[in-house]
């Protein structure tokens, strides 16, 4: 596990011995050390002007394996709260809402630009033809995660497709104990991750069953189970996560879905739609 001021001594003791291109990297570290834990490596290299393996060879002169070793390893000790609280403490203009809007808005469009890198069209088509064929989806989430998985388990029942979000680890075990090879698992979850939620995505991969992953990184652990994962960048100015990203994934997922199986689509939504009517469930009606 790596601990931020372990990883600053570390640089700071290894700058002497290191070669000019090292040393750049080392300096863009030192000069954003949280975004390390989010950066992909390509980004921190044109951040440094050199080549990526240059980023690997330093995280492993730094006792890693690489890169995601690294990333994998800090983010598990990194919490927004500290840095958060400082420059809340910090700020001359606590009362500026003007300008924290134009920095909530700054970021969420540095985002939504970051996803159209780690989340293509074909990847997105992958997963809604994974989603037309599963026989039910499990959606797993947790916290923060735990709103984009409701949103959407509805959203597919909306479209005809048996999807369920387990309440509790009870109702959890339940669920994974009756996975079918043809059913699929999504698994939510954005920095800094639940362990419940990881050690669920690996039991349901260990049934045979399709795993996709919702999360934030090519680091998240959430990863290492799934045969299809959907990186949705989480950064935000505010001490918890950004879901704008990965709910936009899943509107996507949504539409794609819904057109790949129309007729089933089209057939569910007329079914609730009545539903709702006889129900009386809108104040409206």
């Amino acid at each position: 596990m790596a601990e931020p001021d372990e990883l600053r001594a570390q640089l700071a003791a290894l700058a002497p011995s290191l070669g000019k291109a090292q040393r750049q990297v080392a300096r863009a570290m030192l000069e954003d050390f949280d975004a390390i834990a989010y950066l992909p490596a390509a980004d921190l290299a044109e951040r440094a002007d050199v080549h990526t393996a240059t980023v690997v060879r330093l995280a492993q002169r730094l006792g890693f394996a690489g890169y995601p070793d690294l990333q994998r390893s800090l983010r598990s000790t990194l919490s927004k709260y500290p840095h958060f609280l400082k420059e809340l403490a910090s700020d001359p203009e606590p009362d500026n809402s003007a300008a924290m809007f134009d920095a909530v808005l700054a970021q969420t469009r540095r985002n939504l630009e970051h996803l159209t890198r780690t989340v293509s069209p074909a990847i997105l088509a992958d997963a809604a033809e994974a989603l037309t064929r599963a026989r039910q989806v499990l959606l797993l989430g947790l916290g923060v995660a735990a709103p984009v998985a409701a949103h959407l388990g509805s959203s597919l029942r909306l479209l005809g497709i048996a999807a369920d979000q387990p309440a509790d680890p009870v109702a959890t075990a339940q669920q994974l104990g009756l996975l079918a090879p043809e059913d699929l698992v999504i698994a939510i979850d954005f920095h800094r991750y639940y362990r419940a939620t990881a050690d669920a995505a690996a039991a349901a991969a260990a049934t045979g069953a399709k795993v996709i992953a919702l999360t934030d990184s090519e680091v998240s652990p959430l990863t290492t189970s799934a045969q299809l994962a959907l990186i949705a960048p989480s950064d935000s100015p505010t001490p918890r996560t950004s879901l704008t990203p990965a709910l936009t994934v899943v509107e996507t997922l949504i539409a794609m879905t819904a057109r790949a199986d129309h007729i089933r689509a089209e057939d569910a939504m007329q079914r609730v739609d009545a539903s709702y009517s006889a129900m009386n469930v809108f104040a409206h009606e």
